[in-house]
């Protein structure tokens, strides 16, 4: 069985040229004897670190939290390293989606819809690939709102569990999505950091760009060790090069036909567009 963390993350204005709004969902899948160790890790990191015992890690923590305070930026990117290097120790793998509305404009809740589907595949993918085939439960962070809110929002997510997508059949995800506060959960607050790292990479955040290439440690590839369309994937298709640019794959498999990355049909293909790149 295989414990599964998602989380949320977006950029409204991304610093790379030619992006509009990304959204994007990340999640780490942990073989369940090893949840423990990392809690453990996390734990002694914290410590060590001396991150005191209320104060949650966040990609993006808000005003007040802790890691706002001079002692807090200072050990920041630390914890954050240790958090992937334990997640490695773990044998935990990671998959994200990110969509640019840039390019696809639909509404935001169509949107979040989607991706969540895109990923439900991803995280099934990776299930069928185990040897002998995995099985998983899916917790999600609690999203923003009102209880009322979030019961619509677990609501919304029950076609996934019981009808499957065009791609997968409801075998591997073996429960309904859960849902629980990331503050309480270490591997609920990876999972930001995978979505926040990832989306903020796609966005052009050099900060983030610095934190991939750890986390690409993790990521889930396919059986030719690539990264894109497994561990990562971006929507709509013709972002391919950025695979190349970011995660270093040197071909990518699109409707039937493989290409050598990065390809002059698609966006990036001369460069990443932005100087740091």
């Amino acid at each position: 069985m295989w414990l599964v963390l998602t989380d949320d993350s977006e950029q409204l204005n991304p610093s790379r040229p030619g992006l509009g709004h990304l959204i994007g969902l990340g999640a780490v899948l942990f073989p369940e004897d090893t949840v423990a160790l990392y809690s453990n890790r996390i734990k002694a990191a914290r410590e060590e670190l001396k991150v005191p015992p209320t104060a949650e890690i966040k990609w993006s923590p808000k005003g007040g939290s802790w890691f706002k305070t001079d002692e807090g930026r200072a050990i920041r990117a630390e914890l954050q390293r240790r958090m992937i290097d334990a997640a490695v120790e773990a044998g935990a793998r990671s998959v994200s989606v990110v969509w640019d509305r840039g390019r696809v404009e639909w509404e935001v809740p169509q949107v979040r819809a989607t991706v969540l589907g895109f990923l439900y595949d991803k995280v099934s993918n990776f299930l069928k690939s185990q040897d002998p085939p995995g099985r998983g439960i899916v917790v999600a962070d609690e999203p923003g709102g009102n209880s009322a809110e979030q019961h619509a929002w677990l609501a919304e997510t029950l076609p996934l569990t019981t009808q499957g997508t065009k791609y997968n059949a409801p075998t591997q995800v073996v429960m309904p999505i859960l849902m629980a506060p990331s503050h309480h959960v270490p591997q609920l607050q990876l999972a930001d950091l995978v979505a926040g790292v990832t989306v903020g990479a796609v966005a052009g955040s050099p900060y983030a760009t610095s934190l991939l290439p750890r986390l690409l440690h993790i990521a889930s590839r396919d059986k030719y060790g690539r990264v894109g369309g497994t561990g990562i994937t971006l929507w709509p298709p013709d972002l391919a090069n950025l695979y190349w640019h970011l995660c270093g794959d040197t071909t990518r498999w699109n409707q039937g036909c493989e290409y050598n990355l990065p390809h002059p049909g698609w966006d990036y293909h001369a460069n990443a567009g932005i100087p740091a790149a």
